[in-house]
């Protein structure tokens, strides 16, 4: 599959791992979230494309979708017209899958990875379909988010081309429903779940 580099990009919307293990009740797993991060970051760089990590350091604005939004509008503004946004609590999450949906993108298609719980783990958007004002107002961190994208994508004249729904970790109860013996999980990341587990209590619910 070849891609267009000049005027795609792939964008990781990332926090630090400590802020996010705070926020997703992971206490205690700052490195695992770290090691997703940094594989997330490898799978998006091995398209080929250029891949933009903006943290909270570099994040603008006081709700989730204006530091969503302006992270977007800074990137279309260094000249890429097709944009890919991910996370990085998308365990499952390929090089394939992203190629595929570049190549969406670069065919006029908005595009969209479903997440069980009614969220996305991945938003490519058109530079011409982007609407910055229209956008602020999704449900942002919200289980309808992902209908009304597709709603919003329509209204603004779009196609959406819908992935195949994967996982994403937002709270313990997910890593348990990843975390599966029958699955294959990088050895770095088996590792780090694995002592994450056994050192904290933090967890007794789940664990």
């Amino acid at each position: 599959m070849v891609l267009s580099i000049r005027t795609s990009a792939i964008l990781l919307f990332a926090r630090s791992a400590q802020l996010d293990a705070r926020d997703k009740g992971l206490t205690g797993g700052e490195r695992f979230i770290e090691e997703l991060t940094a594989q997330t970051k490898l799978k998006a760089r091995r398209t080929g494309l250029p891949v933009f990590h903006i943290d909270e350091k570099s994040q603008v604005g006081t709700s989730f979708g204006e530091r969503l939004g302006n992270a977007m509008k800074s990137v279309y503004e260094q000249g890429i017209e097709h944009l890919l946004v991910i996370g990085n609590d998308s365990p499952d999450l390929s090089t394939e899958t992203l190629k595929t949906a570049v190549a969406q993108l670069q065919a006029g298609k908005t595009v969209f990875g479903p997440t069980p719980d009614g969220g996305t783990y991945l938003i490519g958007i058109n530079r011409e379909y982007f609407d910055y004002k229209t956008f602020l107002r999704l449900p942002w961190q919200e289980k309808n988010l992902f209908e009304a994208l597709l709603h919003w994508t329509i209204s603004l004249g779009g196609r959406c081309k819908v992935l195949s729904p994967l996982l994403d970790l937002d709270a313990p109860q997910d890593c348990q429903n990843w975390f599966t013996p029958s699955r294959f999980i990088s050895s770095r990341l088996y590792q780090l779940l694995l002592s994450f587990i056994s050192a904290k209590s933090v967890l007794p619910r789940v664990w």
